[in-house]
């Protein structure tokens, strides 16, 4: 639209420099008007001709009514029309292309040929009224070129609404109903936003068609209750079939939501999409699993691309995106798995050190009682082992072998670390301890890490500095066991 835009800016610009720069002087009547006044020249090979003319007491005014006749002239063989079915975009388009060319009309003072020209003129003045023609000249396979991509620009926009709702109805009538909400969707999300005549009459009608359409689509899963170990691949995919009255519907987008966990101990959402098969089968196999315990998988047919055209509706419309959004979620299915470990059933030692500010051993193992108390809830074999002054001091390696000597033929794994306190402050006779460590967990045969925590943080208040401390190192004890436990494969 730019470029017509700029190609009939060219016509009035080139009008208006022909009549104000160029035009001969109005002719008294009786003189002969030309050929091409009262007929107009055809149509050649390269060019296509226009006729403008315009009446008024004045020149002026009289050559302004022919260019503008002129313009519509172009306008006309273009074929663009605004009717009841054309959005606001395209009137809207129109409205400034008007308002556009009559300004330029008037305050243009020069003129840019280019592919269309104004070739002659012709005026004459009969009962005081001047009389105006003109003939203009346009490059023919340009201006087709032009017909063509504006004529179906205005095809596309005044369809946005009944185009997407026609093809929907044929989807529907072929079983098709994913397809066919998909089209519905989009017949509303143009309705919506249009200024077409009964828009909201439109919108609701096909937002009533999604919804029908939806409510045609099945979905079941094909087995539950999967069952794996901890960090081991899933084996069985969570699979899902879709069909409507029996039938397997092919491809329709399922997404599929599970959790995963993060480093921090902490679940997250993860999401994939996969399409059905020829069979409406959905197939999914899940990442491991890095956590223990019992967790849900839910499949549901993914519309939220064209849902997203939706979200920006009015507030009146919306009640019905909400509605159909209740219908879609009515088609989840949820699967359940469980995920387990053979942790607690492996004889473990826990050795965890619990350090004063300056890095000394405080004489108390608060934070391994944490770790014991958390991991005996899920029923680990354990061990502790006392910490001595031996062992202070002693890097990772070395104090595995300590262990793995003395007490390797009654623990398979050790639990081990520091804890210390990095933070103290004292306010209005209450006393605050912060407590950092990092805690791991290694097959004593192979020496090989099966978990690090990393370092973690724990802070407690107290009442007076010891007991500060001791429920710092027994929290974070407990933090840690309860995550050990549950990630520890």
């Amino acid at each position: 639209m730019k470029k017509l835009m700029y190609s009939v800016l060219l016509v009035s610009a080139a009008v208006f420099f022909v009549g104000c720069v160029s035009a001969p002087p109005v002719k008294e009547s009786g003189k002969q008007l030309p050929d091409w006044v009262v007929t107009p020249p055809g149509d050649t090979a390269d060019t296509v001709y226009f006729v403008g003319s315009g009446s008024a007491a004045d020149d002026a005014s009289a050559r302004s009514a022919a260019a503008s006749d002129l313009v519509s002239s172009v306008t006309r063989f273009l074929g663009v029309k605004v009717t009841s079915k054309t959005t606001v975009v395209a009137k809207d388009t129109l409205e400034k292309f008007s308002s556009t060319l009559d300004r330029t009309i008037h305050e243009s003072s020069s003129a840019q040929l280019g592919d269309f020209k104004v070739v002659d003129t012709f005026s004459y003045k009969e009962n005081g009224i001047v009389n105006v023609y003109l003939l203009g000249a346009y490059n023919k396979k340009v201006l087709l070129k032009e017909k063509t991509r504006i004529v179906k620009v205005f095809a596309e926009r005044q369809e946005a609404i009944s185009g997407p709702e026609a093809e929907g109805a044929k989807l529907a009538s072929a079983g098709s109903y994913y397809k066919a909400a998909v089209k519905y969707i989009e017949a509303a999300a143009a309705a919506a936003y249009s200024s077409v005549d009964n828009a909201q009459i439109k919108y609701e009608r096909n937002m009533d068609k999604a919804r029908t359409a939806v409510s045609k689509i099945s979905l079941a899963s094909v087995h539950d209750n999967v069952r794996v170990y901890i960090s081991m691949p899933f084996t069985t995919a969570f699979q899902g079939r879709v069909t409507s009255d029996g039938k397997p519907l092919a491809d329709v987008p399922v997404k599929i939501v599970y959790k995963a966990m993060r480093k921090n101990g902490r679940k997250t959402v993860r999401t994939a999409v996969v399409s059905s098969d020829s069979m409406g089968l959905v197939s999914f196999i899940r990442p491991p699993a890095a956590f223990v315990g019992t967790d849900t998988l839910s499949m549901t047919p993914d519309f939220s691309s064209v849902m997203e055209k939706l979200q920006d509706v009015p507030n009146k419309l919306y009640p019905a995106v909400e509605s159909l959004d209740k219908m879609i979620q009515s088609k989840r299915i949820i699967f359940t798995y469980s995920v387990l470990s053979h942790a607690k059933e492996i004889p473990t030692g826990v050795l965890v050190i619990d350090e004063d500010s300056s890095g000394a051993f405080t004489g108390k193992v608060e934070t391994a009682s944490g770790i014991m108390e958390a991991l005996s809830v899920k029923n680990f074999i354990l061990r502790s082992i006392p910490v001595d002054s031996s062992l202070m001091g002693m890097d990772d390696g070395a104090l595995i072998r300590f262990v793995r000597k003395k007490y390797g033929n009654s623990i398979d794994r050790l639990l081990f670390g520091t804890a210390g306190i990095v933070g103290f402050q004292e306010e209005k006779g209450m006393y605050t301890v912060k407590v950092s460590g990092d805690i791991k967990v290694v097959d004593l045969k192979t020496g090989s890490v099966l978990y690090s925590s990393g370092t973690r943080f724990k802070t407690a208040i107290g009442s007076n500095v010891n007991s500060a401390m001791s429920a710092a190192f027994k929290q974070f004890g407990k933090e840690t066991g309860t995550l050990i436990a549950n990630t520890l494969p």
